[in-house]
């Protein structure tokens, strides 16, 4: 475990959840999205240096599970409660590509979970380095054949004028406008790693901490003061969030994991990804059931921070709870499964070796 990697886990879900909560109408927080992403090209960069073998199918029961879940939750909701779900529309069509993570657009809704359009990108990450995987044997060519593809699928995708592609495909317009620059950054950050690790200078690491955590402050800046920038997300959130990311590997030895604190936060790391599909129904409970009852409404400063304290705390807890007792046994399960396919496929080989008739 890359300790200061879940500890960004834990700061990206946060950043997202206070978006979601949109506290004081404070909207800040969507950068958490830039962040996963960029950790999502450094750990697959990482991992696939280390062993290919079965990368797809280890990653679908890794992501998939606990996103069908969420996604039957939000259909059973939508379909009980639509007055809840305004931009939720639950048909066949909607099911499919979201259960196989095609992007979609029907009347403002797709995918039927909402969030799914971060993992709409992250598994078109996941295709394109199992199509590396595939077409090359050596695992150094990896890393750069990705970057190198998706570099090229989207300088080809911005060949084309706005218009072209809105008339061709919504599929085309949605990577075309997404986050996968992210991945690549993430990919590049682990070649960076790669190297600099062998050459550390301390003044260096010092600096980079520093532009790391200013670049992530200055991204609250620019959201809390409505800065608006003309230039791409891929820079103004990207870039900053690579740097920001770059500072916590900086930090890596550094960090102490028997401080309750470090401790806190690794935890929320280890439940970062049930937190960030399951938040929103934490967040909308709170917001539409219970504190209109049990408060009602109010314009009072330390009336909306406890509101807002409260529903933090209690997202951490239901993740935490989902993580160990549903997200880590699906895991568990999951792992079990493919090693039973694998010995299972091992046996089948070796009983055929044996039968062989002989001349």
């Amino acid at each position: 475990m890359i300790k200061g990697i879940q500890l960004l886990r834990a700061i990206a879900a946060l950043s997202v959840v206070f978006f979601h909560i949109h506290f004081h109408n404070m909207e800040t927080g969507r950068f958490g999205v830039d962040i996963f992403f960029i950790i999502s090209g450094f750990i697959i960069a990482y991992m696939v240096n280390q062993t290919t073998k079965q990368f797809i199918i280890k990653r679908i029961a890794r992501v998939s599970p606990l996103y069908f879940l969420a996604t039957f939750l939000t259909v059973a909701l939508a379909l009980t409660k639509p007055q809840w779900f305004n931009h939720v529309i639950v048909n066949t069509e909607g099911l499919i590509k979201s259960f196989l993570y095609i992007p979609y657009e029907f009347k403002n809704s797709g995918p039927i979970l909402s969030l799914g359009w971060t993992l709409n990108n992250e598994m078109f990450f996941y295709g394109v380095m199992f199509f590396c995987i595939l077409i090359f044997r050596k695992k150094e060519y990896l890393v750069p054949a990705c970057a190198a593809l998706l570099l090229l699928f989207l300088i080809v995708l911005q060949s084309f004028s706005k218009d072209t592609i809105s008339a061709y495909s919504y599929i085309l317009r949605f990577y075309r406008n997404g986050l996968l620059p992210e991945f690549i950054y993430g990919l590049g950050l682990y070649y960076f790693w790669s190297y600099y690790s062998s050459h550390k200078i301390k003044a260096v690491n010092t600096l980079m901490v520093i532009i790391g955590f200013a670049t992530f402050m200055l991204m609250i800046y620019f959201d809390l003061n409505k800065v608006i920038l003309s230039l791409p997300r891929n820079i103004y959130y990207g870039i900053p969030s690579l740097l920001f990311v770059n500072a916590f590997l900086v930090l890596e030895n550094k960090i102490n994991e028997k401080n309750r604190i470090i401790k806190t936060g690794l935890k929320i790391g280890d439940a970062s990804y049930a937190m960030y599909l399951f938040h929103p129904f934490v967040i909308y409970f709170l917001l539409r059931v219970v504190y209109p009852k049990i408060i009602g409404p109010s314009t009072l400063l330390i009336v909306a921070l406890s509101e807002l304290v409260f529903a933090i705390i209690l997202v951490a807890v239901v993740s935490v709870f989902i993580y160990e007792f549903v997200d880590k046994p699906l895991n568990k399960f999951n792992k079990k499964l493919i090693k039973r396919y694998n010995g299972m496929r091992v046996t089948k080989w070796a009983t055929m070796e044996t039968e062989k008739p002989t001349v």
